[in-house]
């Protein structure tokens, strides 16, 4: 699995860092519409972190503790962010994983399901998203997950609201403050 966990104060490095590479590579200003339909003047484009195989294994290396206090049978991610941090996850711990669509698959053998992979009921899952706002998405997929009878725990690596989950990090920015401007 993972070397010995970090302690809270040992992370604190890696929480700079993980925003400090926010800022420079995935934050652009502008007036965007958020997937939840709220609006913002940043937008976070995880994608031009998860582009970088050394950023995506470092963060995915940031779930360490999360994984040994929570020792989780399986690792989820939700559609589509989710899927990749969850991916480098399972990678790095060699937990099997499970994926969680937003809306059901609509073809196949198992038309109208909305988790792929294999579980047992009972399993505890770490489903992981990318980035939250109002938690919304990643909170009806823990539910899906709930009713086949498996205990949840929703985790993120970016809150930017005030979403009932935890989060890697924090991550806000007043009007006006830092990143490039994008017009």
């Amino acid at each position: 699995m993972f070397d010995e966990p970090l302690s809270p104060i040992a992370r604190i490095p890696e929480l700079r860092w993980l925003r400090n590479v926010i800022v420079e590579r995935a934050l652009t200003r502008g007036d965007y519409l958020l997937a939840g339909g709220a609006r913002s003047d940043y937008y976070i484009d995880k994608f031009k972190l998860f582009a970088d195989p050394h950023i995506l294994r470092r963060i995915a290396r940031m779930f360490a503790p999360v994984v040994s206090e929570l020792s989780p049978d399986l690792i989820g991610g939700t559609e589509l962010g989710g899927v990749i941090i969850a991916t480098a996850v399972s990678q790095l711990t060699s937990l099997p994983m499970i994926v969680v669509r937003k809306q059901p698959k609509q073809f196949g053998a198992f038309a109208e399901e909305y988790v792929e992979g294999p579980f047992t009921h009972g399993q505890h899952v770490l489903l992981l998203e990318d980035v939250v706002t109002s938690g919304r998405e990643l909170l009806a997929a823990k539910a899906r997950l709930e009713e086949l009878n498996l205990k949840v725990t929703p985790h993120a690596i970016i809150s930017r609201g005030l979403a009932p989950v935890s989060s890697l990090i924090q991550f806000s920015l007043p009007r006006g403050e830092g990143g490039p401007r994008q017009n």
